[in-house]
């Protein structure tokens, strides 16, 4: 039985394989032929040819397939060496670094992995979310998995160590403090990373929450202690008033037990998506574009254009913000006449329309749902910011005060023939974006590229983005 399913021809696959190994033994041959003795040359010379002629013949069988098959092997065991046998890790090396270079050739001129971690953008991009549980609903093992697939979220909790009254610690007058955490809260579990460490007090015994650096927590305690559901609307995050004894804020005049949880929650990791770095090679960016771009060298532009009291950023990071100024653009935030200012938000900056070239701006839903919303601000300055799909309107603050017109750098400026082109860009959250309204215009070089495609975490805004 086995001699006439041995002479049957060789089928694809068993070609294919005896290839691979006639690839390999000429590799050796070309490499190590002047390390070989002669005996062992000539034998990998004679194993070579032998696998190379059958393979020329279509209709070879598969006995002698195997035969010549199990001749070079033989041979590549006795003069093979490194070459021979080396898929277990040389191989695998090897591949491991082409892979790596054509991903870092992909990123560097197509297309860019990026995390978004602030609420900027939102709601057009998340940011980092929280998820407050209430008492005795903390996730199991189980769900905190799922989560962490399907969301990305991390979850944390304290757990009281001690009986009594829960107090927010503060540190320095603030509520946290930055520190450099390492193994393992680091970044990846290993490399060293920037994180809010809070301190919070329970029957005299410090328990200690660490955050990512970029995470708000400070809306998450009034949200949880203070019972204010609509966190844009909050004045001031922690009233000081007389719940602040010696530094110490009571949080709760509920008494908790030793192995409570008074505070758990998720922080849902922000939209990851893919940057176009290819398209701008080729056109323009154009009003309206989500772009991401570098910020190295925006301080430095800011201050040779003179840009009047603009904010340092003093940081080399990635940020995500809505283009709404080309080169050569006016721009102005006009605050209706009707505004009533009593009862906004004021320290975050009077409700108006952006306006682009004397025209109120357009082009993306971002910019008609936030005009549209301090539209309604004009007339009902209690107006729920839902009315407009959660965009806040865009506030009049920093260079773009109300009514103050900027001109947007470009290099065509008869006034100053030395000029670059400049970019201003803004956050479609704009009550909660450091943008360009604090530090000023983005020059050209720093523009990475364009917001393409959301590709985590699954949820209903997975797909191209807008």
């Amino acid at each position: 039985m086995t001699q006439v399913n041995a002479d049957r021809p060789a089928k694809r696959r068993e070609k294919k394989g005896a290839k691979e190994l006639l690839d390999i033994g000429l590799k050796v041959w070309h490499f190590k032929k002047d390390r070989l003795s002669a005996v062992e040359e000539r034998a990998l010379k004679l194993a070579n040819e032998g696998v190379s002629e059958a393979l020329k013949d279509r209709r070879v069988m598969v006995s002698k397939l195997e035969q010549k098959a199990r001749h070079l092997d033989e041979a590549l065991r006795n003069s093979g060496g490194f070459y021979y046998h080396k898929k277990n890790w040389v191989e695998n090396v090897e591949m491991l670094l082409v892979a790596a270079i054509v991903i870092l050739g992909i990123r560097s001129f197509f297309v860019q992995p990026f995390v978004i971690p602030t609420n900027s953008m939102f709601p057009s991009f998340y940011g980092m979310q929280p998820h407050l549980y209430e008492d005795r609903d903390t996730p199991n093992i189980a769900q905190r998995l799922r989560d962490k697939i399907l969301f990305g979220s991390s979850h944390y909790q304290i757990q009281a160590e001690s009986s009594g009254t829960l107090h927010l610690v503060l540190q320095n007058g603030t509520s946290h403090r930055y520190v450099q955490a390492n193994f393992p809260n680091g970044r990846f579990f290993i490399l060293p990373n920037t994180v809010r460490e809070y301190h919070f007090e329970i029957g005299g015994k410090l328990h200690t929450l660490q955050v990512p650096a970029e995470f708000d927590m400070d809306e998450l305690i009034a949200k949880k202690f203070a019972g204010i559901d609509n966190l844009r609307n909050l004045p001031m995050v922690i009233p000081q008033d007389e719940s602040l004894v010696r530094g110490r804020l009571k949080l709760s005049e509920k008494k908790i037990s030793k192995g409570d949880i008074p505070l758990a929650f998720d922080v849902l990791l922000g939209d990851a998506l893919f940057v176009d770095r290819f398209s701008y090679n080729f056109r323009r960016p154009k009003v309206g574009d989500p772009i991401v771009f570098r910020t190295s060298s925006i301080d430095r532009f800011n201050q040779k254009l003179g840009t009047p009291s603009f904010t340092q950023i003093g940081e080399d990071k990635y940020y995500i913000k809505r283009l709404v100024g080309e080169p050569g653009d006016k721009l102005e935030i006009r605050v209706p006449d009707q505004t009533f200012t009593n009862g906004t938000d004021v320290r975050k900056g009077v409700p108006g329309i952006l306006y682009r070239n004397q025209s109120p701006i357009t082009g993306k839903d971002a910019f008609i749902l936030n005009r549209k919303q301090a539209e309604l601000y004009a007339h009902d300055p209690n107006t729920d910011i839902l009315s407009s799909g959660g965009f806040p309107g865009y506030r009049a603050e920093g260079l773009l005060s109300n009514r103050n017109v900027i001109t947007v750098p470009h290099k065509n400026d008869p006034t100053n023939p030395t000029q670059k082109n400049g970019y201003f860009a803004m956050g479609d959250n704009s009550t909660d974006s450091l943008d360009g309204r604090a530090w000023g215009f983005v020059p050209e070089n720093e523009l990475v590229g364009q917001a393409l495609f959301i590709y985590y975490p699954f949820t209903k805004r997975w797909g191209l983005s807008n």
